[in-house]
């Protein structure tokens, strides 16, 4: 029998959280210094693929996101 982890089971830690940090530029804005709303969404998705690409160790999609709502602009 094999000690190596099981591949269907992903335990996380309680004393931590998992966080993306990134840095917009320049492209990544409009004229008026706000970041792209997609820009933003498209953080978000890679952030949140990060735990599922440990467990399918393949290909995956985001099937749908069924709200997103800015409440005000990002400023850079």
């Amino acid at each position: 029998m094999s000690d190596a982890p099981n591949p269907n089971t992903v335990s996380l830690p309680t004393d931590q959280e998992l966080v993306l940090k990134v840095i917009p530029m320049p492209a990544d804005c409009n004229a008026s210094g706000d970041i792209f709303g997609g820009w933003v969404m498209a953080q978000v998705d890679l952030a949140g693929a990060v735990l599922p690409a440990r467990r399918v160790r393949g290909r995956m999609v985001t099937v749908a996101v069924n709200e997103f709502i800015f409440k005000q602009a990002v400023k850079v």
